[in-house]
């Protein structure tokens, strides 16, 4: 189950977590019209999150309660 955790301040749909993989403001999407959406990783105060030295430790013990990997990270 992915949900989309934050608005970016351009209305990209930020989900941290997965090393950005799956983010759509990691800066390698495109938009429907073929342009690459700009990297909001500098702007996301979930950064941390996307980060391989973030464990599967600290996701069980987040207090986020809309974080997406919330699910995943219980299991």
């Amino acid at each position: 189950m992915s949900r989309d955790m934050f608005i970016d301040v351009t209305g990209i749909e930020l989900t941290p977590g997965n090393n950005g993989l799956d983010c759509l403001g990691d800066g390698q999407h495109k938009d429907e019209n073929g342009n690459v959406i700009e990297c909001c990783c500098d702007e996301c105060n979930f950064l941390m999150c996307c980060l391989p030295e973030h464990t599967q430790e600290e996701c069980i013990s987040c207090k986020e309660e809309e974080c997406p990997r919330k699910c995943v990270a219980e299991k």
